[in-house]
């Protein structure tokens, strides 16, 4: 026994060091989220988009948001029993299409959402961010993602004007980078996932062009003004307008 002791003590200090890195965050979560935010819309107004829409989605059986057309293969693991917890969501998020080959216990079963989020912390931290809007009526940690804007869409685009000393400052420029590698590249440019979004060609759009397709969204394309400020959107226009811009 006293041999054993100091290994038993050398394991104890590991397991000390080791579990609070997989400790859940939510707060850590909501920011992983951004990633997301492509294809899902998450909260009180969230709707079905790229992907299905979010709110409520821990407890909820898999394949089973309204409005949404799933592929057969997640319906399938819905029918055969799989509801959504937390550590299963975040098992499904490292690999869809192999979470679900192992589920249906078949090799040929495939997934819509191509998305892994290798991290497995980030992983952890996003099940527990959306176990808090699954208990919320309200929007929950999401509501207040940004100041509520009282103008129309038409009238915040009319109001738009990018003069060269805006799209020129360096430091309009290097905030719009950072927001730019942050989330757009998740779907444009040569971090682009094959087949999600088209790579940009810069020089062919006018500002007030970019800023509309940013604030309103396009087709699959989501609005971010309920993620971003008005600034922070004339900031990407400026970095996507700029000689420093790499798409």
């Amino acid at each position: 026994m006293l041999k054993s002791s100091p290994l038993i003590s050398a394991l104890l200090m590991m397991l000390c060091w080791v579990a609070p890195s997989y400790a859940q965050n939510a707060t850590a979560g909501k920011a992983v989220f951004n990633k997301c935010k492509a294809c899902h819309q998450i909260g009180a107004d969230a709707k079905n988009g790229v992907g299905p829409a979010l709110k409520g989605i821990i407890g909820l059986t898999a394949g089973s948001v309204e409005g949404f057309k799933y592929g057969k293969d997640i319906v399938s693991a819905g029918k055969k029993g799989l509801v959504w917890t937390e550590s299963l969501v975040a098992e499904y998020i490292a690999d869809p299409r192999g979470f679900l080959r192992t589920y249906l216990d078949d090799t040929t079963a495939s997934a819509k959402m191509t998305f892994k989020l290798k991290d497995a912390q980030q992983r952890l931290d996003v099940a527990a961010y959306l176990a808090t809007i699954a208990v919320s009526e309200t929007g929950g940690a999401d509501a207040q993602a940004a100041p509520k804007e009282t103008r129309t869409i038409e009238e915040v685009l009319a109001d738009q004007v990018f003069t060269e000393e805006f799209l020129s400052d360096a430091a309009n420029i290097e905030n719009g980078k950072v927001l730019w590698f942050k989330q757009c590249t998740l779907c444009h440019g040569y971090k682009a996932y094959p087949g999600k979004a088209p790579k940009l060609k810069p020089k062919k759009y006018k500002p007030n062009f970019v800023f509309k397709r940013v604030y309103k969204g396009f087709k699959k394309m989501p609005g971010w003004r309920e993620t971003y400020t008005i600034d922070e959107i004339r900031m990407i226009v400026a970095y996507i307008k700029s000689q420093n811009f790499a798409p």
